[in-house]
């Protein structure tokens, strides 16, 4: 009995997979190539194919036998689409990440040419960084805002920078658009940005991007709090912290690394 129960769940796993596998190609496939992409028997596989045919979650052409996803996933992509909120998914562990470092967590996202606050959980500390959810903040100037930016397609990032005004908030704050690439690029190759008082003077932040399935980066959390305890002793973990929350949302996103890893 359990050796059954084993199967099955083997079959749902290679099924998921080949669902997977489709779900990254622009195209139709054919069997055999298909077989090469998850590297199953094309007996095994057309099984798999034939199952998924009858709940129309896999379609095939009935001329050229080639396959793609079916219409079924159209629903229930709506369907969970309906059930999911970014913000639900991320909470908890904003909680979690505020607990351990005790200072305010922050989830951001890119609203046309700004950084905006969707939600946060507030530090215990009486001196802390309270930036109010809805608030607007500044791509060039904010670690968030130069997380968002940073990630950004070529092209879009150049529609932004040409949009945005770099406006100086305090004597750190990049006010020319070379050294704002420079450092946009510095954020990219690291994984992260620091906002060293370039917003606000006495405060500091630590932000990292969040990945979808797909590897397009759609949030970043970030975590900010006074100078006095944002320090050169102190950043470096707090860069840790924050890098393993998002990889650990990403992975629930559906993200895998370049490694291959979920």
């Amino acid at each position: 009995m359990e050796d059954s129960k084993q199967r099955s769940v083997g079959a749902l796993d290679k099924a998921l997979n080949v669902l997977e596998c489709m779900g990254r190609l622009e195209a139709d496939i054919d069997l055999g190539s298909l077989a090469r992409e998850v590297r199953l028997p094309k007996s095994t596989l057309l099984r798999l194919l034939t199952t998924l045919k009858m709940h129309n979650l896999v379609h095939q052409d009935e001329r050229t036998r080639r396959f793609r996803l079916g219409w079924a996933l159209i629903y229930l992509g709506r369907a969970a689409n309906r059930a999911f909120s970014l913000v639900e998914l991320v909470h908890p562990f904003l909680e979690r990440l505020s607990r351990q470092i005790g200072e305010t967590a922050n989830l951001v996202l890119l609203e046309r040419n700004h950084a905006v606050y969707v939600d946060q959980v507030v530090s215990d500390s009486i001196i802390r960084g309270v930036p109010p959810v809805a608030a607007q903040l500044g791509l060039h100037c904010t670690a968030a805002g130069k997380v968002l930016l940073g990630f950004q397609p070529p092209d879009r990032l150049e529609r932004i920078l040409a949009q945005i005004r770099l406006e100086e908030l305090t004597a750190k704050t990049i006010t020319d658009p070379a050294h704002l690439r420079q450092a946009l690029r510095r954020v990219r190759r690291q994984g992260y940005a620091v906002d060293d008082e370039e917003s606000e003077v006495g405060g500091r932040c630590v932000a990292a991007p969040v990945h979808d399935r797909e590897g397009r980066v759609i949030a970043a959390i970030s975590v900010v709090g006074p100078s006095s305890r944002f320090t050169r002793a102190t950043i470096p973990p707090l860069i840790r912290s924050v890098l393993a929350v998002t990889a650990e949302i990403s992975r629930r996103l559906g993200f895998r690394d370049s490694s291959g890893k979920a």
